[in-house]
């Protein structure tokens, strides 16, 4: 059961993937905010970082190579690409090493419900990255 649910989060994974490979410099910078939003590319940060903070409280070991990122580096896509694909398969592999009972520390629901909320939190930074790109007609 758990090899299935890592692999449902890597495919999760690979949506991201696709999105950050098909975008331009322009399109990491777009943003329809007028006072101080994220770009499309910060969005990726924050998406980064709300995973890390996650591992960092369920398995310091597993976090331990993941540094932290900052705003400023949300353009930067060779880093961003390297740092959303380290901390997935940092989940996939807390996925695999959770126990029968699911249980998680730092993260009381387990790891189904850990699962499901870093899914829908990577989702719902897509469409936050999306509309830019869309109103803004680059990528």
């Amino acid at each position: 059961m758990h090899e299935a649910f890592a692999e449902t989060w890597l495919i999760n994974h690979r949506v991201n993937r696709l999105l950050l490979g098909a975008l331009t410099p322009e399109g990491l910078a777009a943003t329809l905010s007028t006072r101080g939003g994220r770009t499309v590319g910060q969005q990726l940060v924050h998406v980064y970082e709300v995973r890390r903070a996650k591992l960092e409280a369920a398995d310091k070991a597993l976090a331990a190579d993941l540094p932290k990122l900052t705003r400023e580096q949300g353009g930067e896509k060779e880093l961003l690409a390297d740092a959303l694909e380290r901390s997935a398969q940092a989940v996939a592999e807390l996925v695999r090493r959770t126990g029968e009972d699911g249980k998680v520390k730092g993260f009381k629901r387990g790891i189904t419900a850990l699962i499901g909320y870093l899914m829908a939190h990577d989702a719902h930074h897509r469409g936050h990255a999306l509309l830019p790109l869309k109103q803004c007609k680059v990528c």
